[in-house]
């Protein structure tokens, strides 16, 4: 399973947003996990996706102090949802205000799961991007 892609999409006035088919093709059981991301996005997770996560965070070390921070930010804020008959999942109004998301979005595709951005903050992440080029970053990873 590898989410590839960007996708424009709105969120209606209920707070519900059409998962691209491409993606929606990838998700076995209908069931994502929804938290906050890294950046100021919102993470979009298959279910199988998300529990694999879990387990790595679960297996560091309880004691520290970082490592409960870190998991009271993603379980704290996550919310578990399904894909209904249309194609939509509900995006909690917590993960938007934070994601600084009104209406419209961009979905990007991250391999084992997705983000959802505000077209404004994607932007503005996108011309980060462009500091660096992408063959001095790729150069850095241990692939």
């Amino acid at each position: 399973m590898l989410f590839t892609g960007e996708f424009p999409r709105s969120i209606d006035d209920k707070g519900r947003l059409i998962v691209p088919s491409r993606l929606r093709d990838l998700i076995t059981d209908d069931k994502v996990v929804l938290t906050q991301g890294v950046e100021p996005c919102i993470a979009f997770w298959p279910e199988e996706q998300w529990s694999a996560q879990a387990r790595e965070l679960l297996a560091q070390p309880q004691s520290a102090a970082e490592t409960r921070r870190t998991v009271r930010q993603l379980a704290g804020k996550g919310h578990t949802d399904r894909i209904d008959k249309q194609g939509r999942i509900t995006v909690p109004q917590h993960l938007r205000d934070r994601a600084g998301i009104d209406s419209e979005v961009v979905i990007v595709g991250m391999l084992n799961h997705a983000e959802i951005w505000s077209p404004e903050r994607y932007a503005e992440e996108e011309a980060k991007q462009e500091e660096t080029p992408l063959e001095e970053r790729f150069g850095q990873l241990n692939i």
